[in-house]
């Protein structure tokens, strides 16, 4: 999903906050102004949208943060006893523990994964506004978080057309 990344972009948009100018004034009493301002100016440079130092910190925090959804919306120990619950099992794993630690492991893969697409999905307007040289507004609106946005409510639109589908065929089998 979508939240990874706007957990990282929220992250990100902190040293752009406390590095900028508008807060150096109140940081800055009482100490020498023009070399507090030249560091944050050089900090607030570095954490740029367009910066490889951004890219790499929003990678990471893209990456940390796919884990930690995942972590908190998937309990392999809950998905595994309600396998043994309903009476089913995963072939080669007996169920219980086993199964937990197989969906566990599963989990962990498929999540690097997504991780790796998420972070490409998130990272690509930066890497096409560095290179191809266009305006920031266009290449977020073309790629990025809008684009898996738009494409996710498309297919939940689509789910729920076809769900208000199958239950129409069913009433005309009742009837």
């Amino acid at each position: 999903g979508v939240m990874p990344i706007i957990f990282a972009s929220s992250l990100m948009m902190f040293p752009a906050l406390v590095f900028g100018s508008s807060g150096l004034g109140r940081m800055a009493q009482g100490w020498d102004e023009g070399i507090v301002r030249s560091l944050f100016l050089a900090f607030s440079a570095a954490f740029s949208r367009e910066t490889f130092i951004y890219n790499i910190c929003f990678l990471l925090l893209i990456y940390f943060f796919c884990y930690f959804w995942t972590a908190i919306t998937f309990n392999p120990k809950d998905m595994a006893d309600n396998l043994k619950n309903y009476g089913s099992f995963i072939p080669g794993y007996r169920p219980g523990k086993r199964t937990a630690d197989y969906l566990e492991k599963v989990m962990f893969r498929i999540t690097y994964v997504g991780a790796g697409f998420l972070a490409v999905i998130a990272i690509l307007p930066s890497l096409i506004v560095s290179w191809l040289n266009i305006d920031w507004g266009i290449a977020m609106f073309y790629g990025g978080t809008s684009l898996l946005i738009a494409v996710s409510v498309a297919f939940d639109l689509v789910q729920k057309i076809d769900s208000h589908l199958v239950m129409r065929n069913y009433k005309g089998l009742l009837e």
